[in-house]
């Protein structure tokens, strides 16, 4: 049996057209989810490299059902969906490519936010209770705060409600690294047996360094929190040390915490110091030196 369910991206008072999907059933997702058949043919016979976090959405099953197809609206902004290029616990992460006309007027008002080809990185977050409303809105917030070439930029963004077995759906839309993280660079380099220069490390690791301080400097003082070869984007550049962009800011909060009782004190001891602040980046330089890390190693 199958469904419809109208599904408006962005604020309520946007004149964008409706999304309608005709989805399957909760239930027939569900079966269809863990049939052979789709294992064999579907998201298992493609490279998935895990990113950003989530589990079964409507846009995952449209996506599956038209083989990457799918209109989608952010707000007054229209893309469509390529493909899937990353999956976690709680989000998925899609490649998609703005509609020309969208395009047009995203120039006109956003010139620095315009992609060259109109193909973007959209983030889509489940949202199955107010605590991850509250921290989807969180990274949201978080996000927009900084803007230096080191940090990974949130472009737009929605939240909308939706029917079904989670409250609301959150849509992310970032600029696209298609060269992957530092930890996907370092698997495949080292199985070719191959080595970042000395010059290319420490350029990775000042521009790491840069970004940082840009968060450090901001008034309050904001910590990424997460910071691991993971959550770093690489860029190669021909002749040219790679560019390092960290993104990521879910769990980056303000860097000064009032102490107010001793439960506060400890439960922040217990948190920060078998990890300070040094060691982190001293164990990216490392590992991306000897490629010897986990991809859930972080600060």
């Amino acid at each position: 049996m199958r469904i419809k369910r109208q599904v408006e991206f962005g604020k309520a008072q946007s004149r964008s057209p409706p999304l309608v999907l005709d989805l399957p059933s909760p239930t027939e997702l569900e079966r269809r989810r863990h049939s052979p058949s789709r294992r064999l043919a579907g998201a298992g016979a493609r490279r998935v490299v895990p990113r950003m976090g989530c589990s079964m959405s409507g846009l995952n099953a449209l996506y599956d059902a038209a083989n990457g197809g799918g209109d989608v609206w952010i707000n007054e902004r229209h893309f469509r969906v390529l493909r899937q290029i990353g999956e976690g616990g709680f989000a998925f992460v899609y490649l998609v490519k703005e509609h020309q006309a969208s395009a047009d007027a995203a120039r006109g008002r956003h010139p620095s936010h315009a992609s060259e080809d109109g193909t973007y990185a959209m983030k889509k977050v489940l949202i199955q209770s107010k605590e991850q409303l509250d921290l989807v809105k969180e990274e949201i917030r978080v996000s927009s705060l900084f803007n230096h070439p080191s940090l990974l930029p949130l472009l737009d963004h929605a939240i909308i409600s939706v029917k079904g077995d989670w409250n609301n759906e959150a849509y992310l839309l970032f600029p696209v690294y298609m060269d992957g993280t530092l930890f996907d660079n370092a698997k495949v380099m080292q199985s070719r047996k191959e080595f970042y220069s000395t010059i290319d490390v420490l350029r990775i690791f000042q521009q790491l360094c840069e970004g940082l301080k840009h968060m450090h400097s901001f008034d309050p003082p904001y910590a990424h929190n997460d910071v691991k070869p993971g959550n770093v984007l690489v860029t190669h550049r021909k002749g040219q040390a790679p560019l390092a962009t960290l993104m990521d800011f879910g769990s980056a909060r303000p860097a000064r915490k009032e102490i107010r009782s001793r439960s506060e004190a400890l439960t922040l001891q217990v948190r920060f110091s078998p990890w300070p602040f040094i060691r982190y980046l001293l164990l990216i330089l490392y590992q991306s030196i000897d490629f010897q890390f986990s991809p859930n190693q972080s600060e």
